[in-house]
This record gives structure tokens, sequence and C-alpha cells, in this order.
């Protein structure tokens, strides 16, 4: 839940996701795929190499796009935040600042309202909420990445992908599975004992869920792996995929951990390690995805 002390930190978070899912919308080149010896990557995987060693991956446009160094200032606050925020409508303003014009007063409760508001206020994001219960009622993270998500992306089919990516995670057999193959699976599955490591886990998880499929709907992904792999020969399918994966992982990797140290060198984040897992698993897969979309278009595709 919101609380009067981790107010001003969710609202930098938002400030991150918000920046990130605009760049989604806007379909800005947030990655780059950069050869060393001037050849394509599509030529480097013609040439059967295993390994991409003349390809490196730059995310650093992402993270330009969420401005680390001044989020990274530790007198970056709630009005600073939404001054950096684009929301012409004031959509995510009124959350926040709820209770009080001016934010001086904030009231935890209402900022929840607020939050719930914008899940009523359309059919298909009121289903998404129904599906998720009381995950956005227990956890504002996991709540504030939708509405950063659906507020900035707007294909209809959205809110139905999501809520059945979240039902995936909890209920298939292998979890969520990504579009590169990897499964998420809710920690106690396999069995053992809640414990905070665990808390953060279902917040990282379900963010992550949440920026994956949205990221596949909002590049068209499943299809245009589909076209991508059509370009080889069969016996070169695995090393596309392996190459597909392992460069979204490079940016993902590299993304989540600077959002994450920045978050946490901040006062306000100092001790509250779900608030910062709720910027870093949204930038982190952002990139992810950012990163898999320049690979296929570097095919054509």
């Amino acid at each position: 839940m919101i609380t009067t002390q981790n107010r001003d930190s969710y609202a930098v978070v938002a400030m991150i996701q918000e920046a990130i899912a605009g760049g989604f919308a806007g379909r800005m080149p947030l990655a780059a795929i950069k050869s060393a010896d001037g050849t394509s990557l599509k030529q480097n995987l013609d040439a059967g190499q295993p390994l991409p060693r003349n390809l490196t991956i730059d995310f650093s446009p992402l993270l330009d796009l969420i401005h680390l160094p001044r989020a990274g200032d530790a007198a970056f606050g709630l009005q600073s935040a939404f001054n950096a925020i684009a929301d012409p409508a004031g959509a995510l303003r009124r959350i926040f600042m709820a209770g009080d014009p001016d934010g001086a007063k904030p009231d935890p409760t209402a900022i929840f309202a607020r939050l719930l508001e914008f899940f009523t206020a359309d059919p298909g994001r009121a289903d998404l909420a129904r599906t998720l219960g009381s995950f956005l009622e227990g956890q504002f993270g996991i709540a504030l990445s939708l509405a950063t998500t659906l507020r900035n992306l707007a294909d209809p089919s959205l809110p139905r992908v999501i809520a059945d990516a979240c039902l995936e995670y909890f209920f298939a057999a292998d979890g969520y599975t990504t579009i590169d193959a990897i499964h998420l699976r809710p920690p106690l599955a396999a069995g053992g004992n809640l414990n905070q490591r665990n808390a953060d886990r279902y917040v990282r998880d379900l963010i992550t869920v949440i920026v994956e499929a949205a990221g596949n709907v909002q590049y068209g992904l499943r299809d245009r792996l589909a076209r991508a792999l059509a370009l080889f020969p069969a016996a070169r399918h695995d090393a596309v995929m392996r190459w597909f994966g392992g460069f979204g992982a490079m940016a993902e990797a590299g993304v989540m951990a600077a959002v994450e140290e920045t978050l946490r060198g901040i006062g306000q984040f100092q001790g509250n390690a779900i608030v910062a897992a709720a910027g870093g698993a949204y930038a982190g897969t952002a990139a992810r995805k950012a990163t898999q979309h320049v690979f296929l278009s570097e095919l054509g595709v």
C-alpha cells in the first residue's frame, strides 16, 4: 500500500515508468545494436558464429530518456517528479495529490481511491482490475505500473492480454513464458516459506509480466519473431533465439542495475526495497522489449 512516507518515492517511480511507457507509445529508438567491423546482425548470424563477437548493444537512449542523474538528486521529490512528467490531462497528478490541491497534506486513502477510479473508468481496465483483485489494493507498485502502461498504450486488446498473462503466471503449468522462452512462476509454486525476498519477487515478476505482455503487443514481437526465423535455415534457429534473448538480457541487466542503484542511493528509497524493485523491474523489462524490437528491425522485420 501507499503511505505518506513512500508517496514521494512512488512519484519518482511513476516518472520513470511514464517516460518509458511514452517511449513505447512513440516507438522511440530506445536501444541500438552496433557493429565493430561494419557487418550487419544478419551477416553475423548467416556466418554461423556461435557468439556475436563484433556486435554490441547500446541501451543509453533509454537511460537518457528516464534522466537517472536527475532522479538521483537527494532533493528530488514529488513536485520535481511531476514537473518532469508529460501529463497534460493531469491524471497522475490527481492520483498523487488527492486530498490537497498542493499535495502538502497527502491522504493515502484518497490516493488509492483515485488510482482505482482510473481502472473503473474503462470497461477493459475494470475487467483487468477484477482479475487482479486484491493485488491492486495491496501493492501500489503493481497498480501504478499498470496505470502508467495503460495510460500511454491505447491498444484495446491490452487489458485482456495483461490479465491473461498474469493468470498464466499463477496457474499455467510452466508459469508465464516470455517470448524468449523464460518461465516466470510464483516463488512458492515449488515450495518454500514466504519471506521478504519472495515478496520482492512477486512484485518484480508481476511488473515484468505486465511490461512483457505490453511490449509484445506494442511492437508486434511474436509475429515478427516468426517472420525473422523464416529468414534462416532451421539449423540457425537456435542461434537466432539465443541472440534474440541474449541481447535483450544484456540490456535488461544493465538498465535494471542502473535504475535500482540510483534509487537505492536516494534517502527516501533506503530501506524500501519493494518500491525500488517497482522502478527497476519496469525499466529493465522495458529495455529488454526495446532491444528485442531493435533486433528484429535489424533483420528487416
